[in-house]
């Protein structure tokens, strides 16, 4: 069972943020929670959730996640997924749910084709690095918006960890950008 976490600490008014982790990246790692601190600072009330998922899981099982952590929230929800966080692509896709997605497993063909059948907005973010799961290729002929970072493994990371740090800096500049204009 998935626990959520709402964060805010103050009223929110422009819609809900849920926070989809990866398999093993928590919502306290740096990617997502410096998401959730660009999507705070704007407004939306943001929504963790921790789960313990199987290895079985697969778009149906994160897309029911997805559902039960928005629940009756009535009013704009955004999504935020990391690697297993992004098979909820299909549910983001069918619900208009605008979205971010980090290191997305682009190379499962489900994700690919629901990220290109979104009719909203969406931010890709991963790394030439990422070996198995980014293809620039198929970033790039997708309709969304490309944030792609050389050399960048599955974790955004490179072996200069001043570098990586940089390219955290990049990530949150290009989420604090989608929120803005969003």
């Amino acid at each position: 069972m998935s626990e959520y976490t709402d964060w805010s600490t103050r009223t929110a008014t422009a819609g809900l943020a849920v926070m989809l982790p990866g398999r093993g990246y928590t919502c306290q790692m740096p990617l997502l929670n410096f998401a959730a601190q660009v999507a705070d600072s704007h407004g939306w009330l943001v929504r963790e959730v921790g789960w313990e998922p199987s290895e079985e899981w697969g778009t149906q099982e994160v897309g029911c996640e997805l559902a039960e952590a928005i629940g009756d929230h009535e009013g704009p929800v955004r999504v935020i997924g990391k690697s297993l966080g992004t098979l909820a692509a299909p549910y983001a896709a069918e619900c208009r749910l605008d979205a971010v997605w980090l290191t997305p497993l682009l190379t499962l063909p489900p994700v690919a084709e629901a990220i290109d059948a979104h009719p909203g907005r969406q931010l890709l973010v991963g790394g030439t690095g990422d070996v198995g799961f980014w293809d620039s290729g198929i970033a790039a002929a997708l309709s969304a918006e490309v944030l792609e970072i050389p050399g960048a493994d599955h974790g955004l990371r490179v072996k200069d960890p001043v570098r990586t740090a940089e390219i955290h800096i990049e990530v949150v500049r290009a989420l604090d950008r989608w929120f803005a204009e969003g």
